[in-house]
């Protein structure tokens, strides 16, 4: 079994060079690398992901879900 682990991508306070706990979603950057990931994990064959249940991390999760 492999594991993958992946951040989400950028958020606002990110872009601000600041750590923060606030439920924030996505700027149009993090956005971008999320996108960029998929592109690039497109050939992992992988069956579940398995994200947190803050806005940013769903958020990734979505854009990056490949359907196989």
């Amino acid at each position: 079994m492999k594991v993958y682990i992946i951040r989400h991508g950028e958020v606002p306070h990110n872009a601000l060079k600041q750590y923060n706990n606030e439920n924030e979603d996505l700027t149009k950057k993090g956005i971008k690398q999320a996108e960029e990931l998929r592109e690039k994990i497109k050939t992992i064959d992988y069956d579940i992901i398995i994200c947190s249940p803050l806005i940013r991390a769903k958020h990734t999760a979505k854009i990056i879900k490949v359907i196989l």
